[in-house]
């Protein structure tokens, strides 16, 4: 796994270049592997991990060969390929990267990070004889590397906001119109709640091309019977069936939201020949799995992980721990890369927070601890403490909430969470060097 690692981080030196001339030269050069998948293609600012994770798991629940390709990874880069809900192996990694690097090369290119991992992930689909699958775009949509899919079963774009402004654009139109990228001629487009001016550029897109849009936050209604620290019953309906209710693992409100949205995309399968059994939604959602998103990682003191890193995340994490009637005495560990609104976003957690411990990532593009904490107290918070490690600011957020009957709370960057679990299971966090971004 090393050498593949070193392999993948080598690539990082080409960039990331606008346009898919080089993704489909390179795909060409494989024999085209996108072309034998029926997709699922997710874009979107916020949810659209946790909607690709409900979809990819009610259709295993069927019965079918399907495949995942997510990012980033939070510990283990394996866990951006699954099939048939199983992580790829290291040598399975290994392989894909050889054919891919091979084929680069008899074509004379120099695939990106993200565009060698967007073919090994087609490369690992064929060879693991599955044709359907859920990808989920890097970032933004319009040139990353999975929108060489010609003809995605639906398209889906979920909640957008404001992020990666540097790239994506600076306004919420700007942002939409990136992820509208994704739709195709004559092809479902699925929206999920989204402000209003968001929501207007992606239809008229949708319009342009003759897809058919679908706004899941008018067809789907979803009613909450229970929450609790450890997840939520949801019964889903839409004009065509009421759906059973399930107790799924996805805590937080904004996962009815995420709910409602996947369900409107796998009915549009419906619609295709592929029909997705009321049941079969309904055990995806009681058995799938997206850790890092409002994860309950401890019961006694209670403390959640959630890798929301932009002001529309920390407002959601707010309103859902809020709706777990958790509402004052956080004990907060952060920890943001440099590029994000890191203070817009803390001042939407900080009306819960008492303490908060400001810890450095182990990533070139982390905000130093003495910098986080000095926006942690500009925001309001009343204490504030810089640790030198993650392990450290954890165990001391911990020990106050157990103090005080309070609840300690994990959040920001996504390499925060994926050091978090990685002190859980024991074993090595996200490469220090790089990171292994979503490009």
């Amino acid at each position: 796994m090393r050498e593949f690692l070193e392999r993948l981080a080598a690539r990082r030196r080409f960039g990331v270049r606008p346009g898919l001339e080089a993704m489909r030269a390179l795909c060409g050069a494989l024999g085209n592997p996108e072309r034998g998948l029926a997709a699922i293609h997710v874009a979107g600012t916020n949810g659209k991990g946790s909607v690709s994770a409900i979809c990819e798991a009610a259709l295993r629940t069927m019965g079918l060969p399907v495949g995942r390709y997510t990012s980033p990874h939070l510990v283990r880069v394996n866990e951006r390929f699954l099939l048939n809900g199983r992580e790829a192996s290291d040598d399975e990694l290994a392989g894909a990267l050889d054919e891919v690097e091979a084929a680069a090369a008899r074509a004379g290119l120099e695939p990106t990070f993200f565009e060698a991992l967007t073919a090994c992930a087609f490369v690992l689909f064929r060879r693991a004889g599955i044709r359907l699958a859920v990808l989920e775009v890097g970032m933004g949509g319009r040139w990353d590397a999975t929108n060489v899919l010609e003809a995605p079963l639906v398209s889906v774009i979920t909640h957008i906001a404001l992020d990666h402004c540097d790239i994506l654009g600076d306004t919420l139109e700007a942002i939409a119109a990136e992820k509208a990228g994704i739709i195709k001629p004559g092809r479902p487009t699925v929206v999920g709640a989204m402000d209003p001016r968001a929501r207007a550029v992606i239809a008229r897109r949708a319009a342009e091309l003759g897809a058919p849009f679908h706004d899941a936050a008018q067809e789907i209604r979803v009613a909450v019977s229970r929450r609790t620290l450890h997840g939520q019953t949801l019964a889903c309906a839409s004009p065509a069936c009421d759906y059973p209710a399930a107790l799924t693992r996805l805590a937080g409100s904004y996962q009815a939201e995420n709910a409602a949205t996947a369900l409107c995309a796998l009915e549009r399968l419906g619609e295709q020949g592929l029909p997705v059994p009321p049941k079969a939604f309904a055990e995806g959602l009681r058995t799938v799995s997206w850790p890092g998103r409002c994860q309950l990682i401890a019961a006694d003191p209670p403390t959640f992980l959630d890798g929301g890193h932009n002001p529309d995340a920390l407002r959601a994490l707010r309103e859902a721990l809020k709706s777990m009637h958790v509402r004052r005495r956080v004990a907060l560990v952060c920890g943001f890369c440099a590029d994000k609104a890191v203070e817009a976003a803390l001042k939407e957690i900080a009306p819960l927070v008492s303490a908060a411990w400001a810890v450095p990532l182990a990533n070139p593009r982390g905000l130093p601890p003495e910098a986080l904490a000095d926006a942690l107290r500009r925001v309001g918070v009343p204490t504030v403490i810089a640790a030198t490690t993650v392990a450290e600011g954890l165990e001391a957020a911990t020990a106050w909430a157990q103090e005080n009957q309070g609840t300690a709370l994990a959040c920001g960057s996504l390499f925060l969470v994926g050091e978090v679990l990685a002190l859980g299971e024991g074993v090595e966090g996200p490469d220090p060097s790089e990171g292994f971004r979503a490009r």
